[in-house]
């Protein structure tokens, strides 16, 4: 799998860390996939639209 960079702006942040002190298993796990794993299908989604259109 390629490498993907994923951006977090300063709330997100602020949410991961109060998730980090508070130790919520549940609030990282929704973090997760609604911060990181949400970017991360989204650009592959995108690579895989790009490699598409050049072999139209």
């Amino acid at each position: 799998m390629a490498k993907v960079a994923i951006s977090l702006d300063d709330k997100d942040i602020e949410e991961l860390k109060v998730i980090i002190m508070d130790k919520d298993k549940e609030e990282a796990l929704k973090f997760l996939k609604e911060k990181v794993y949400n970017q991360i299908t989204h650009k592959e989604k995108g690579k895989l639209d790009v490699v598409g259109k050049t072999h139209l």
